[in-house]
């Protein structure tokens, strides 16, 4: 059986590029547990730190959620609520160990997520290079921002990321931003409001 359910896996996987079950492979192999490392640390923490900079006890959406590793870095006093959304259930099994009243994590897919809101922070962490229309997916999220509010947007920087950021631009101006650098490269987290 557990043989069928891995060749059913591989199939979804790799022929028909299924991107759920992709990332729930990589969830279930551990292909994402050094973002639990300390070098990932300064990363986070500066995501977390435009959070209390810019939405300090904020209703917050997290899109690209994982494990629940942004909102380990706050304390409970920082957020008034959290919602976290991830395509992978592996990551969103893990994620509700530090689910509660105030904090709810779900899977869904960040084109077709139904947006609540009115949130103070949208933040995209490593989350938005997956989408290929950029500003287009903000202009949809925008309506589900408090007035006033922002997005925090984290990216790692390679050879493609200044188009992203030039699409991104294109709607959105920046407010804050932060480098970090550890021995795998570097991230730009941006905070930003929509032109």
């Amino acid at each position: 059986m557990n043989l069928l359910r891995s060749l059913v896996s591989w199939i979804k996987r790799r022929v028909l590029r299924d991107e759920r079950e992709r990332w729930n492979h990589q969830y279930a192999v551990g292909r994402w547990e050094y973002l639990k490392g300390p070098a990932e640390h300064a990363r986070l923490a500066a995501c977390a730190d435009a959070l209390r900079q810019h939405a300090p006890a904020g209703r917050v959406l997290e899109i690209g959620c994982g494990e629940a590793l942004l909102q380990q870095h706050l304390a409970p006093r920082e957020y008034t609520t959290w919602l976290g959304v991830d395509l992978s259930e592996i990551a969103i099994g893990k994620a509700q160990t530090f689910a509660n009243p105030r904090v709810q994590y779900i899977v869904g897919e960040m084109t077709s997520l139904r947006l609540n809101g009115p949130y103070d922070a949208i933040i995209f962490p490593e989350s938005i290079y997956y989408v290929t229309e950029r500003a287009a997916l903000l202009l949809r999220y925008s309506a589900a921002l408090e007035v006033g509010g922002v997005f925090i947007i984290s990216i790692f920087e390679t050879k493609r990321s200044a188009n992203i950021w030039q699409e991104i631009h294109s709607v959105a101006h920046t407010v804050d931003s932060q480098i970090t650098n550890n021995e795998l490269g570097t991230w730009i987290c941006e905070v930003l409001r929509m032109r």
